[in-house]
């Protein structure tokens, strides 16, 4: 029988861990590097049919195709996109399940809910902001005001006068309203509706004044006449609404958007991170894709990852005052 000193013997149990760690560290290696070799999961936050839905069925049929593999949408709405959000940060980080990180999930619903179950900046790997959307300010023909100085003039000789209507509290329409109210000391009132179609038919009719609406939406009722467009939400003008100055022109800083942006859960390895975000980037300059979000009325906003990192930091904490300064709360 052979016999080993104790020395000899932790030597060779020494060698032979670095030998395993050796071994697992080239496994993940060889894994990473032949990432991805089944099928992706995109998880969509909210329901089938919604903007946030459409975005990811054209960027994951695009990414699939350059990436060699299926990308599988998913829908799990809930709680504002909260229910999806959590799930994403309880999977695996391996890049097989991804996201969308957006204006509301990681931004608003930290203030606006009393409780959520996921950390909406360390949670998530956050690799590439893809697109923003600018909302409109649009009002009734009959408010005797043109522009965005008329606006305001007339709303602090008339406080509380004037109305903005909305489909709920917490909704980026709702922000954006707070957001002008705070950065110019204008009274006025939200007005939010279950039906956001009802608001518009009382809009229409002058029973409420204004909205901060969706430019593909709202933009086709400025066209027709029903409504005034006064400015755009966003520092850049809308792509599909170009005659439409930005509030940023007279409330210097203004700019409020909903955005959307990949994203995975914490904690995936860096040369994945590279390749999504590379592939992201091609998906983004494919002219195809670059037509059908300009026809939504979608902005391209790309990022390095670590500006989009820096990024969400600096959203949270807007979007968090924002929803303190309104008030707004979802139980």
């Amino acid at each position: 029988m052979l016999k080993f000193s104790p020395r000899r013997t932790a030597r060779m149990l020494g060698l032979a861990s670095f030998a395993m760690a050796g071994a697992l560290s080239f496994s993940a290696v060889q894994a990473q590097s032949t990432y991805p070799d089944k099928p992706i999961r995109f998880i969509v936050p909210f329901s089938a049919g919604t903007s946030t839905d459409v975005i990811a069925r054209v960027y994951a049929d695009k990414l699939g195709k350059l990436l060699g593999q299926n990308v599988i949408v998913e829908n799990k709405a809930g709680a504002g996109g909260n229910i999806s959000a959590e799930f994403v940060t309880r999977s695996a980080p391996d890049g097989y399940t991804l996201t969308f990180s957006n204006s509301a999930t990681n931004a608003t619903n930290p203030a606006l809910y009393k409780k959520i179950n996921f950390d909406p900046i360390k949670g998530f790997t956050h690799i590439a902001l893809m697109l923003s959307a600018p909302n409109m300010l649009a009002i009734n023909p009959k408010i005797p005001v043109n522009n965005m100085a008329e606006l305001i003039a007339y709303a602090k000789k008339n406080p509380g006068k004037l109305t903005y209507i909305s489909a709920g509290s917490g909704t980026s329409p709702h922000m954006a309203g707070e957001l002008l109210k705070s950065m110019t000391g204008i009274d006025i009132t939200h007005v939010p509706y279950k039906n956001i179609n009802q608001g518009f038919t009382d809009l229409f009719a002058g029973t409420v004044s204004m909205t901060f609406y969706h430019v593909p939406v709202i933009y086709p009722h400025v066209k027709e006449g029903r409504l005034r467009a006064l400015g755009v939400a966003t520092k850049e003008r809308s792509p599909i609404a170009p005659e439409v100055p930005p509030i940023n022109d007279t409330v210097k800083g203004y700019d409020i958007r909903p955005w959307w942006g990949l994203a995975g859960p914490a904690g995936i390895p860096k040369d994945i991170v590279d390749k999504l975000h590379k592939a992201t980037t091609q998906v983004l300059a494919d002219p195809e894709v670059m037509t059908r979000f300009k026809n939504m009325g979608l902005i391209i906003t790309p990022m390095t990852t670590q500006q989009f990192n820096d990024f969400t930091v600096t959203e949270l904490a807007k979007w968090g005052k924002i929803v303190k300064d309104s008030g707004a709360s979802v139980n």
